[in-house]
């Protein structure tokens, strides 16, 4: 009968190592192995197989060295012809590959993979003199996967920061129900130049705004003081390279007031504080 693969991690390690890192390195590795394994049901169904999960067969003396072997209950089939451990060792060696900059590969991951991965290595690298190794053994064969000192951990965990930026949600298309407040406005329905709008949950900066028509331009400029009030509105968001750079109003749904209310100690006489940003409200 074959044996089963097992998964063999070993932490050289010089320093102590804390027992929330070490625990957390475990933990992110079963999870990036759930995920590996279980990929082909996440993107069907969107939910993670419980059954996947990695074991402790062993731990032994000296530097932390633990054997890991693999169990799904119920799904035995579905892993005999898809991922098995040996391609997991395969996975992260590619990963890290990538992380440490061994290979200009990129694979494909998202937030949480990086997260996951970054993790594993978090107590090689606060150790400045440890190192991990990660192999896998089937039938008395030995595979070293992997094979990572503090430094390139903690180049690793950097590029791996790096990418989970460059993931964030691109800021474009339609966004409903969103707050928005004038920094300058020009007071014409028709004009198409000189009105800038702050949408803070999108960037700070003052934005040139537009609007699907003359009328929504009107409800918000007309009234009360626009420059007291905000408005939650629906807005497509148009970019260049990534940056947001014309907001187009397509609907105003409220009118916010945003002025201070009093506080309870306050005189009679108010307290005017010159404005920071420059308006061009034009008559």
């Amino acid at each position: 009968m074959p044996e089963s693969p097992i998964f063999t991690i070993k932490i050289k390690n010089q320093q102590p190592v804390e027992l929330v890192d070490l625990t957390n390195s475990f933990f992110s590795l079963a999870d990036e192995y759930k995920r590996f394994i279980g990929q082909d049901v996440i993107q069907e169904s969107g939910d993670i197989p419980e059954e996947i999960k990695l074991y402790i067969k062993e731990i032994r003396t000296g530097s932390i060295e633990a054997d890991l072997v693999a169990y799904a209950a119920g799904m035995i089939p579905f892993l005999e012809h898809t991922k098995t451990v040996i391609e997991f060792g395969k996975y992260l060696k590619m990963a890290y590959d990538y992380l440490t900059g061994k290979s200009c590969s990129k694979p494909q991951l998202q937030k949480i993979n990086y997260e996951n991965l970054s993790a594993f290595v978090e107590p090689i690298a606060k150790d400045n003199a440890s190192q991990i190794n990660c192999q896998t053994i089937i039938n008395g064969d030995v595979n070293v996967y992997l094979d990572i000192n503090s430094l390139e951990a903690n180049a690793a965990q950097n590029i791996a920061k790096r990418e989970i930026s460059l993931l964030r949600e691109p800021i474009i298309g339609i966004k409903e129900k969103t707050l928005l407040y004038w920094y300058q406005a020009r007071n014409d329905p028709k004009s198409q130049v000189g009105d800038k709008a702050i949408i803070e949950s999108i960037q700070t900066n003052p934005t040139k705004t537009i609007f699907r028509n003359d009328n929504i331009k009107s409800q918000m400029i007309y009234g009360e003081n626009p420059f007291k009030s905000a408005y939650i509105v629906d807005v497509q968001v148009e970019t260049i390279q990534g940056k947001p750079v014309v907001y187009k109003i397509l609907d105003i749904h409220e009118r916010i007031d945003r002025s201070p209310e009093p506080s309870p100690d306050s005189s009679d006489t108010p307290i005017v504080q010159k404005p920071k940003r420059k308006f061009n409200f034009d008559t």
